[in-house]
């Protein structure tokens, strides 16, 4: 599952401590003011979030060549879905 879907993991994670901390608080467990509550929730979400762009990067293929596929969309012969596109663009240009 990590490995396939980073971000819904580390997603998962962080509410769970976003949950916890709160929890933790409200039963006297840890005793810390406002301040330090919100710098932990901060830490998390920064620590969190850092972690879900390197690992949800790690996990992006190199896309297709944009320049094949802007030719590919050049040269498709008119009537295409494409071509009625580049029609309502230059309609839209000329306004």
């Amino acid at each position: 599952m990590f490995t396939k879907e980073p971000a819904v993991v580390l997603g998962a994670i962080a509410e769970i401590i976003k949950a916890i901390v709160p929890t933790l608080i409200i039963f006297g467990i840890i005793h810390w003011t406002d301040v330090q509550t919100a710098q932990v929730m901060l830490l998390v979400g920064v620590v969190v979030g850092s972690l879900n762009i390197v690992l949800t990067r790690s996990q992006v293929m190199p896309g297709a060549d944009v320049n094949a596929l802007i030719r590919t969309a050049v040269n498709m012969p008119s009537g295409t879905p494409v071509e009625a596109v580049k029609a309502a663009q230059e309609v839209k240009d000329t306004k």
